[in-house]
């Protein structure tokens, strides 16, 4: 018992030392540590430390270290997350007779606002609040388990380069496991715990090729990362707006994703590069579209028996368009975005861009989703 009370106070002289110092300096020059800089150059800083030495319950040092981590990355009860393949129809009202307003993707995260109603609950999510129907929303317990599936507390790097190491040693050439580089992320090890070293460096306990290592606190960000809605608006634009499909809107999402990917002779790959029906095949098969009756080069994407002719004013986004040489031979195919645009994988030289409809020779329009 005396062990424990003497052990008790230790980590609260630590503590009140640790304040004294803080707030006995009005400027801190950054230190100087050689392969872990930070990308700001910030000096050490204990993140919304203790006001009052007597609201601190000490068990033990698992519970001091992990009391320095400040931020709560609990999931609120009233989080759901849209229980879909592709996208979640978010619409004005709480029926299938309302317009739909925005999208929320698959595994998306939205807040829900209300009790449900003929089968409709009201959500937020982003810049977008409307009725989902509830029966596509893993809500309550299932939602937490789904957040902890798809967005696992995560410590994202801000400094140019970062080490792992083994333990949390700064100083140490023994430790070293791998380098991580600005951007890069790795989870959180279970229970979100950090640890002080010798000089009361703070270290994130993270998880790493099945082991538990560290990283520095200062250089990271850590955090949950969630999907959330997108308006109509956003997704189609103002002029084709209204009733858009969520798989017309999720094959508008996929297709805006790969602006720039690279154009590669009978490619069909949304990561290595593809052609122009390669580019169009790979999104429709990506939102779930099933290829086998449709053909793969433009020419057969033409004349296929699936789908069928529309006019430029029955023309939704999604609808394939078609362009010909001077000979009328089906020569290129683009994917129809709304509003008299298009995107395609251009040319070598493009890659995959938004371009006016009319930036050829339009040679057909056909619809292949409903």
């Amino acid at each position: 018992m005396l062990k424990s009370v003497c052990k008790k106070i230790s980590y609260l002289f630590i503590a009140t030392g640790a304040m004294i110092l803080l707030m006995g300096f009005t400027s801190v020059r950054a230190d100087v540590i050689t392969g872990e800089t930070s990308l700001c150059g910030a000096s050490f800083v204990i993140d919304n430390f203790y006001n009052n030495a007597d609201d601190v319950i000490i068990e033990d040092e698992d519970t001091f270290v992990s009391s320095l981590l400040s931020n709560d990355y609990s999931i609120p009860d009233n989080a759901a997350f849209a229980k879909v393949d592709s996208l979640l129809n978010i619409r004005a009202a709480a029926s299938t007779d309302s317009d739909i307003i925005g999208y929320l993707p698959r595994n998306g995260i939205c807040y829900l606002e209300s009790d449900p109603q003929y089968g409709f609950v009201k959500i937020s999510s982003g810049d977008v609040s409307g009725y989902v129907a509830k029966e596509y929303l893993y809500t309550s317990i299932s939602a937490k388990a789904k957040a902890e599936e798809i967005a696992p507390v995560r410590a994202t790097v801000n400094a140019p380069v970062l080490n792992i190491r083994s333990t949390p040693e700064k100083n140490s050439k023994d430790n070293l496991v791998e380098e991580l580089f600005c951007g890069q992320s790795v989870n959180v090890a279970k229970g979100n715990k950090i640890v002080l070293d010798s000089d009361k460096n703070e270290w994130v306990a993270v998880e790493y090729d099945g082991d538990t290592c560290y990283v520095m606190k200062k250089y990271v960000d850590v955090g949950r990362s969630f999907t959330y809605a997108c308006s109509v608006e956003d997704v189609i634009g103002e002029t084709d707006s209204k009733n858009v499909t969520a798989l017309r809107a999720s094959i508008i999402l996929e297709a805006k994703k790969h602006i720039g990917l690279k154009y590669v002779w009978s490619g069909m790959s949304l990561t290595k590069g593809a052609d122009c029906s390669g580019f169009c095949c790979a999104v429709f098969a990506k939102c779930g579209f099933d290829l086998e009756s449709i053909g793969r080069s433009s020419y057969s994407l033409a004349w296929s028996s699936s789908g069928h002719k529309v006019s430029y004013e029955e023309a939704k986004p999604g609808d394939l368009v078609f362009y010909s040489l001077k000979n009328g031979r089906v020569s290129h195919v683009a994917i129809y975005l709304g509003g008299g645009k298009i995107i395609h994988e251009s040319s070598s030289s493009g890659g995959v861009v938004i371009s006016d409809i009319n930036c050829m020779k339009v040679t057909m329009i056909k619809n292949f989703l409903d």
